[in-house]
């Protein structure tokens, strides 16, 4: 795959994403694909998960969102098999609080295909307006 590709996979993935498409976001990931969060503190918010997981999050996150969270992508570097993201989040909670965010993403691809992410975000903003994400969806998985 070209660098000009796997950009394109980037962004329909960030497509499907903000539509909540999860079919279409599996779609998109390899089998044996990994979703890392990279801050260091609180612990709970190192989270991975697998693309059956991943998949699922704009699903579960619903119950808490006014609509659909909007992620949007801001620029776009790639070499090789890596793409570098810049991206920023806004979504309106039910209980009114609002969720925006920044970040940085690195995506590794394999035969068109996401193999791993990490996300690298302000833990402080995700852990203020969310709570433990763990525990707000428990048995939701």
């Amino acid at each position: 795959m070209s660098i000009d590709d796997n950009k394109q996979v980037v962004q329909r993935y960030f497509d499907a994403l903000t539509s909540g498409d999860e079919q279409a976001i599996l779609n998109l990931l390899t089998d044996d694909f990994m979703f890392k969060s990279m801050p260091r503190h609180p612990e709970w918010l190192r989270y991975r998960w697998n693309r059956e997981e991943f998949a699922a999050v704009p699903r579960l996150m619903a119950d808490q969102m006014k609509k659909p969270l909007d992620m949007k992508l801001l620029c776009l570097t790639a070499e090789d098999d890596r793409v570098c993201a810049e991206a920023e989040s806004y979504g309106e909670l039910t209980n009114g609080r609002t969720y925006d965010n920044a970040y940085h993403f690195i995506f590794e691809l394999r035969d068109g295909k996401i193999r791993e992410v990490r996300e690298y975000s302000c833990s402080y903003t995700a852990a203020d307006v969310f709570g433990n994400f763990e525990e707000n969806f428990e048995g939701d998985k």
